[in-house]
C-alpha cells in the first residue's frame, strides 16, 4: 500500500525483511561478503595469513599461528662459551616479551 498516492515505489517501501532470518538466509547473504581481503575486511577466516584471524587458543607454534618473532629479523650475537650470547638473548627477549630479569 502506497503512503503517497501514485507513488510507483509505495509497495517496495512497505516491504520489510525478517528480523529473525533463518541460518540458510544468512549464509546465502554472506556468500559474496568480503573475507580476508584486507585488515578492514568485513569478515575474517581463521588462519595464519596476514588478513586472517587467529583462534583464541593459539600458542604461537607456527602451525595454527605465527611463531613468536617470525619475520622480525632477530639476530643473536656473542660467544656461546661465555655469557655474552645469553646476555644478548635476554636483552633481545626483553624488547618483545614482558618479564623480570632476576639473573645475576
Amino acid at each position: 500500500m502506497s503512503v503517497i498516492g501514485g507513488d510507483p515505489f509505495g509497495n517496495i517501501k512497505g516491504e520489510k525483511g525478517s528480523l529473525n532470518p533463518a541460518p540458510e538466509e544468512v549464509r546465502a547473504f554472506h556468500t559474496r561478503s568480503d573475507s580476508d581481503s584486507a585488515p578492514t575486511a568485513q569478515h575474517h577466516t581463521l588462519g595464519t595469513k596476514r588478513n586472517q584471524a587467529t583462534a583464541g587458543d593459539h600458542i604461537h607454534d607456527g602451525i595454527n599461528s605465527r611463531p613468536i618473532g617470525a619475520g622480525q629479523g632477530f639476530v643473536l650475537t656473542g660467544a656461546k662459551g661465555g655469557n655474552v650470547a645469553l646476555t644478548n638473548l635476554i636483552t633481545m627477549l626483553q624488547e618483545w616479551i614482558e618479564f623480570t630479569d632476576s639473573t645475576t
